[in-house]
């Protein structure tokens, strides 16, 4: 009788197994119950291999939220006006992160190293850039900004805020939404943005 061995995955099938893994752990047990030994056995895995890539849980959880979406939304609401795009941006990102999330992101940074910290803070920044670079887009096209660029840490800015708000209070009710954009993101891109 021929026994038939499971093929050794290696490069992008095996790393996308651990990401899958990785995400499918949190899911079920929360960051602080995230193990390499759960990740192992989820993905088919040794425990050898993982520790070859990452030497903490918080550097796995970063490699495997830097792929796809992380925890962000697809993209920013398209509602006809950059007040009220702004704030069903800040309430989409309420709604993805939730309270599952946001014990994740306090538990990452309180163990991540610092390596994993800039790539965490460039996979914060690129997201940013990429859900809100149609928004500002469409508000240039209404007019409601001026043609000049707006810097990438000002145009970062509504993810910035909410991410404090959230990391730090545990909420954003939709005064609060209200209040930052109206108080500090519409007058910074306006400025920036040269608007006439």
């Amino acid at each position: 009788m021929t026994v038939t061995r499971p093929t050794r995955r290696r490069g992008a099938e095996l790393d996308a197994a651990i990401r899958d893994a990785v995400l499918a752990e949190l899911a079920a047990h929360g960051y602080l119950g995230l193990t390499f030994e759960g990740v192992a056995a989820a993905a088919a895995t040794s425990k050898a291999v993982l520790y070859r890539r990452w030497s903490s849980r918080a550097d796995m959880v970063v490699a495997a939220m830097a792929h796809g979406n992380g925890p962000f939304p697809d993209r920013a609401p398209d509602t006809g006006s950059l007040r009220s795009d702004l704030i069903a941006t800040l309430q989409s990102f309420r709604s993805v992160l939730g309270d599952h999330a946001r014990s994740t992101l306090l538990g990452v940074l309180a163990d991540v190293d610092p390596d994993s910290t800039e790539q965490l803070r460039q996979m914060l920044f690129e997201k940013s850039s990429e859900i809100l670079a149609p928004l500002i887009a469409r508000a240039r096209e209404r007019g409601e900004l001026g043609p000049a660029p707006i810097p990438p840490r000002v145009a970062a800015l509504p993810i910035d805020l909410f991410r404090h708000e959230n990391l730090l209070r545990g909420r954003l009710d939709d005064h609060d939404a209200a209040e930052i954009v109206d108080q500090c993101l519409i007058p910074l891109y306006r400025v920036h943005s040269e608007l006439p």
